[in-house]
């Protein structure tokens, strides 16, 4: 259905709030598992996972390499460091860990939702002046270390308290009674700082409802083996609570330092059921020997953080067990999940796969240049409204940021993507890029994102990034390139010709530099600065 309400702005715009299947279909339908409830939206804290521990107090939670722990041992830790938390601070002060992909990790996120203190994750991987960057915005008044491994925190003051959290100890803790307001931050978020410094972004303690979606989506059940690959600090939390409030095993593992084979290792021989990770990092995996071997026991396969192309689609489905499902998933860190689906090769028109259908709770408005929605099947930029990030952080203070107050609903916000969409008449939503990745050159409209997808599609290319460098008309677009190492690399000029054909002349890149890897951010988007510095 679509809904016309008056925007602050003083225009008309049509939301759409339409939802033509159900969460699960054309996936995992026939998998059994615990929906979390209809009475999500009432939980707070760490109630979702406490209610897992009634069910599966024995089975392993987590396990990260080193360190394995039962549902009931994860909850000790939880209640004692959340006691030692609660002595230590006032309400409303801010936390910040340092860790890495450990088992330390899930239990200090959950010890300050359990007493309503806003954690501001530190990743203990990521490099130096992103860690600083960081911890500067936070506004921390304690420092959450892990007591087993060895991590450098000479860039916080020596004088900011400290807690080691050892999780191989039992703590004979009993729960805290510490009530958070369900409007309080409680998880801060930074965005990968691809064009420059990070921003924070805050969220409120009342997201149940969202993981209950997005079990619902998979069907996550005791059965599930979830792989960890992102890191806590980003959208690696999602993976890693869904995992902790169904029943499965969340396995922890550093993909960064570990490499892609160890990962592949993992995979098989942990008999992974569930893996979620950008798309360019899953073509590298999947171009690794004895692929299918190791992936027998996987039943999902969720992409997202970038296109998926029709290639894409078929090298997964080739080496795939025919159980395994493939799911696309679209959002961003403000908004949270907002499109999704299991993807059928049918369904894929004009050689663009679609980012999904439009989730429950959710509600998007497509506006055109003017101001206006568009008319059905045109193209415009995306805006959603619902329940995103309570707004910014800076500096230990919640902003407003880009969010704008709902006319509606107190607890809903309403943010403009930037991303450009099509909705389909079968309910589909096209991804066509990104309004900040379309400038002129020439004179013409270039779509930065259209010829990294034709690059992509080259014959000898892994993987590529494309960006425009000058300005004030004289813009140039950058194509960073690298190739196959099984075949001939393509010559600047085939790549050239291939995107010529497959876009228009001006979109050819003046520049191609080629690369043996294409360098990456915390969230394992490309680093536009460092790609930029190259080519100095």
């Amino acid at each position: 259905m679509a809904v016309a309400i008056e925007e602050p702005s003083g225009l008309a715009v049509d939301w759409i709030a339409q939802r033509p299947v159900l969460m699960d279909f054309g996936g995992p339908e026939d998998i059994g598992y615990v929906p979390l409830s209809e009475a999500a939206e009432n939980f707070h804290g760490i109630e979702p996972f406490e209610r897992a521990v009634e069910r599966y107090a024995d089975k392993v939670a987590i396990y990260d390499g080193t360190t394995s722990l039962s549902y009931a041992e994860v909850l000790d830790r939880v209640y004692g460091l959340a006691r030692q938390i609660d002595e230590m601070l006032p309400k409303g002060a801010v936390v910040t860990s340092l860790v890495g992909s450990t088992a330390a990790a899930p239990i200090i996120v959950l010890a300050c939702f359990a007493v309503g203190r806003t954690l501001v994750p530190l990743d203990a991987g990521h490099p130096l002046e992103r860690k600083r960057a960081l911890f500067e915005e936070s506004g921390a008044q304690l420092l959450l270390l892990d007591a087993n491994a060895k991590v450098d925190d000479s860039f916080i003051p020596a004088d900011l308290p400290r807690i080691k959290v050892d999780a191989t100890m039992e703590t004979g803790a009993e729960r805290i009674n510490c009530p958070a307001d369900p409007a309080d931050p409680m998880f801060v978020i930074f965005t990968s700082g691809s064009t420059g410094r990070p921003k924070g972004l805050a969220f409120a303690n009342r997201h149940a409802s969202t993981m209950s979606q997005t079990i619902d989506t998979f069907h996550l059940n005791e059965n599930d083996i979830v792989l960890g690959l992102g890191s806590l600090t980003s959208g690696g939390s999602r993976d890693t609570f869904m995992a902790l409030i169904s029943g499965a095993t969340i396995r922890l593992i550093d993909v960064k330092r570990a490499g892609l084979m160890e990962a592949l290792r993992v995979i098989e021989q942990e008999q992974i059921t569930f893996m979620s990770f950008v798309p360019s990092y899953i073509r590298m995996l999947f171009g690794l020997p004895g692929i299918e071997k190791s992936l027998r026991s996987l039943r999902i396969l969720d992409l997202h953080g970038e296109a998926t192309l029709p290639e894409d689609m078929a090298l997964m489905r080739s080496s795939l067990p025919e159980h395994c499902h493939i799911s696309i998933t679209l959002g961003a860190t403000e908004t949270g999940l907002v499109f999704t689906w299991y993807a059928k090769e049918d369904k894929i028109e004009d050689g663009r796969v679609p980012v999904g259908y439009l989730i429950p709770g959710k509600q998007v408005a497509i506006i055109g240049e003017d101001g206006n929605s568009v008319r059905p099947g045109e193209i415009g930029e995306l805006v959603v409204r619902g329940m995103l990030a309570r707004g910014g952080w800076q500096k230990g203070e919640l902003t407003q940021g880009r969010f704008l107050p709902d006319p509606d609903r107190p607890d809903w916000f309403v943010y403009p993507m930037g991303d450009l969409v099509r909705l389909r008449p079968d309910g589909l939503f096209e991804h066509h890029g990104r309004k900040d990745r379309q400038l002129k050159i020439r004179g013409q409209w270039a779509d930065l994102g259209a010829v990294e997808a034709a690059l992509r599609s080259c014959g000898g290319v892994a993987d590529a990034v494309v960006d425009a460098i000058g300005a004030g008309g004289s813009e140039q677009i950058v194509a960073y390139v690298v190739p196959e190492k099984s075949v001939d690399a393509p010559t600047a000029a085939e790549l050239r010709r291939a995107v010529a054909t497959a876009t228009a002349e001006h979109m050819v890149p003046g520049r191609i530099e080629m690369l043996d890897a294409i360098p990456r951010l915390a969230n394992f988007k490309p680093d536009l600065k460092r790609l930029e510095a190259m080519l100095a």
